[in-house]
């Protein structure tokens, strides 16, 4: 269940950078606002069912795959690390139609933390840790 929401914590990682080879304790918030979408390259963009990220700059954003929004909640960077906090249903991690589909209209509370590195203008890398769980990723900024 968690492990696909690794993937959303990877692009938040992503979107943290500010600058070509910016470190973590540089990156403004300001940087984060747009939509991403979890790598590895930039087709991802235009793929029907990518994972995406869009970041409001009121601190709120939206998380989803194939364009439908999965999960909702909020956004704020400490120091090196970007926090999410947000509601979803447990079928955002699998197949709600499939395997979970007893959950479809139950949603839960998740915080998720996120430390980026390998920042680069558009692309980044992270490690996000949701419970005991923790998992890399990269987020691309789409256009």
């Amino acid at each position: 269940m968690k492990g696909k929401f690794f993937a959303f914590s990877f692009l938040v990682v992503a979107l943290i950078g500010f600058s070509f080879g910016a470190d973590a304790a540089n990156m403004a918030p300001e940087y984060l606002e747009g939509n991403w979408v979890i790598g590895p390259t930039e087709q991802k963009c235009n793929t029907a069912d990518s994972e995406y990220f869009i970041f409001q700059n009121n601190g709120t954003f939206e998380a989803g795959r194939s364009g439908k929004a999965e999960a909702v909640g909020f956004w704020q960077i400490k120091g090196d690390v970007l926090n999410l906090d947000f509601i979803s249903s447990p079928g955002f991690f699998h197949d709600i139609h499939e395997e979970l589909k007893e959950f479809e209209n139950l949603f839960d509370y998740f915080s998720v933390k996120v430390v980026p590195f390998n920042v680069k203008k558009d692309r980044f890398e992270g490690v996000g840790v949701l419970g005991d769980q923790i998992q890399k990723g990269i987020a691309i900024r789409c256009r």
